[in-house]
């Protein structure tokens, strides 16, 4: 049996990384080769330079073919940026049996026909003329007077209600993202584009995250991608235009110093929370184009990170604040990409949201081969990629269906619930 490969390619304002995999006989997933090189022309998930953004993807890319020892095939690549909307519909069609007085049974046709009757519903709508769907997401479904059902199939009814979340790009962000990968020298199948969001979920958030509540924070280079979980299902994003490069330009006006250093220092000496750090410690600073360097204390450094962090932190925490309640993020706030790694960077959003946080590594428990390298957050993106592509190949057609377990333990659940409401 040929194995499948997936390749995966995160064009990220700070990296790009390529991932090539391949199915195992047992029914894993192999890592064969790894590309990754600092990314030039993206800047907060926006091409800014087709011919810059190409280079780096056909370096990456041939990096990875040359340790994998075959060539990049079936290629998801990621999107994200300010030119995200998610928009929750509803569409709803007849399953009437052949006497209009009779129901009829539910099969997977049906629910594609109703994802897609809620899709057909934005496009009349104004407003989403320049947009386009990459994914409709099913949160649950009605069947007559049934509400929040997860899974119809097989179930019996006259009408049959979706509720979606559908996610939406602009078109020619789409295009230009395309056009890269194009002029690099590779295709890519536009139904492979997949949400950043989505992807980092998928590496990150367990069964139980995902449907008890989780927030989902993604600091990357140039944008925090905030997704929220809920009952299974992603709820709601939204992209911050600010990130981990803001902070590094920052360091590099406040120290006098280039954007390569200030990176460095960043890695090296940054920690987000100052009182950790002792009054008399200093660092040297290089100077720009060989100007003297200059002393620096670390909590200095320290403060300026401080500083950019609670800008772009607190834009995050508004929005989490005004878009669900509180007690819905029962597990608390998960936070991934390279930003992740900080010093101090969980505890300082923990204080400031006032919600635990963790820190999302990705889980290489599908994985095999040298993955060592991989259990890293700024990877989160990468290896949600291949399991999205890997669950495709598996299931031979997307899935419409939440992916949420009715185990005894939502049973419970749901019956606590009723009872608190009702009683």
């Amino acid at each position: 049996m040929r194995a499948t490969t997936i390749t995966a390619l995160d064009i990220g304002s700070s990296f790009v990384r390529v991932l090539i995999s391949q199915t195992t006989t047992e029914g894993r997933i192999e890592i064969k080769g790894i590309g990754e090189i600092p990314s030039d022309g993206m800047d907060k998930g926006l091409v800014k330079d087709i011919q810059a953004v190409s280079n780096c993807i056909k370096s990456a890319m041939q990096t990875a073919e040359e340790a994998a020892g075959c060539k990049a095939e079936n290629i998801y690549i990621n999107i994200t940026g300010e030119h995200i909307r998610s928009h929750s519909v509803m569409g709803r069609i007849s399953i009437s049996g052949p006497l209009s007085n009779e129901p009829s049974e539910i099969t997977d046709e049906h629910i594609a026909q109703v994802v897609n009757d809620a899709k057909n519903s934005i496009k009349t709508q104004k407003g989403f003329e320049r947009l386009q769907i990459l994914h409709g997401l099913p949160q649950f479904f009605d069947i007559d007077d049934q509400k929040e059902i997860y899974n119809p199939v097989n179930m019996t009814g006259y009408h049959l209600t979706s509720h979606v979340l559908l996610v939406l790009a602009d078109i020619t962000s789409i295009r230009n993202l395309l056009k890269c990968v194009e002029v690099a020298g590779y295709n890519v199948d536009p139904n492979n584009i997949v949400l950043s969001h989505i992807a980092a979920g998928l590496a990150t958030l367990s069964e139980d995250e995902r449907r008890l509540g989780a927030v989902l924070i993604d600091i990357g280079g140039g944008c925090c991608d905030i997704a929220f979980y809920n009952k299974g299902n992603l709820i709601q994003t939204s992209v911050t235009p600010m990130a981990g490069n803001n902070i590094t330009r920052d360091l590099a006006i406040g120290l006098r110093t280039t954007v390569t250093h200030a990176e460095i220092v960043k890695i090296e000496y940054g920690n987000a929370v100052s009182d950790d750090l002792e009054a008399t410690q200093e660092i040297s600073v290089d100077g720009i184009s060989g100007r003297s360097s200059t002393n620096v204390k670390v909590n200095h450094i320290s403060m300026i990170i401080q500083s950019r962090l609670s800008e772009f932190m607190e834009t995050c925490y508004q929005f989490i604040k005004g878009a669900y309640p509180t007690e819905l993020i029962t597990a608390g706030v998960v936070i991934t990409g390279g930003t992740a790694k900080l010093r101090g960077v969980d505890s300082f959003i923990s204080d400031l949201f006032n919600l635990p946080v963790k820190i999302g590594y990705p889980d290489l428990s599908r994985l095999s081969g040298a993955i060592s390298r991989l259990e890293d957050p700024a990877y989160a993106t990468s290896i949600g990629l291949i399991y999205y592509g890997m669950d495709l190949v598996k299931e031979g057609k997307p899935s419409f269906l939440p992916r949420i377990k009715l185990s005894k333990e939502n049973i419970l659940t749901k019956c606590m619930t009723y009872l608190k409401e009702n009683f």
